[in-house]
């Protein structure tokens, strides 16, 4: 019976540990903002260090309920961040999507970071629709 209850009391411990979270995590964030029937979600690491690579994601989902055309660029979601020197050069305006209930745009995107200290990650839409997100703060050590 002693056995039985050690290996259930292990077995319970081994899922719990499994069920914890240790990756960097923590240290991620996600941002959100809501205008109309459109959500922009975007994820990110909030703590770097040089030399690293910064991978962010940006979500666009659309919640009403008729079909809507969205005249945008390419991507729909852009992403500049300060604490690399790399540059993007985007397609301007001139594609046409039209969105239907519930359909989800993501778009990914990464940096090699090189600069120290707080940078920003800068998230901009190039659409006919109207979601400004804040800076996202990145400490870069």
């Amino acid at each position: 019976m002693s056995n039985n209850i050690l290996i259930l009391v292990l077995a319970v411990s081994m899922t719990i540990a499994g069920c914890s979270s240790t990756d960097k995590n923590e240290d991620n964030v996600t941002e959100r903002v809501i205008a109309s029937d459109f959500i922009l979600e975007v994820t990110t690491p909030t703590v770097l260090s040089t030399g690293e690579t910064i991978k962010v994601k940006g979500t666009l989902k659309y919640t009403g309920n008729k079909p809507v055309e969205v005249t945008h660029g390419k991507p729909i979601i852009r992403f500049f961040f300060s604490g690399s020197d790399e540059e993007r050069n985007y397609t301007d305006v001139g594609y046409v999507t039209e969105f239907k209930s519930g359909q989800v745009v993501e778009v990914e995107d990464e940096f090699m970071v090189t600069k120290k200290g707080k940078q920003n990650l800068i998230v901009d839409m190039t659409a006919d629709i109207s979601l400004t997100m804040n800076p996202i703060e990145i400490l870069v050590k």
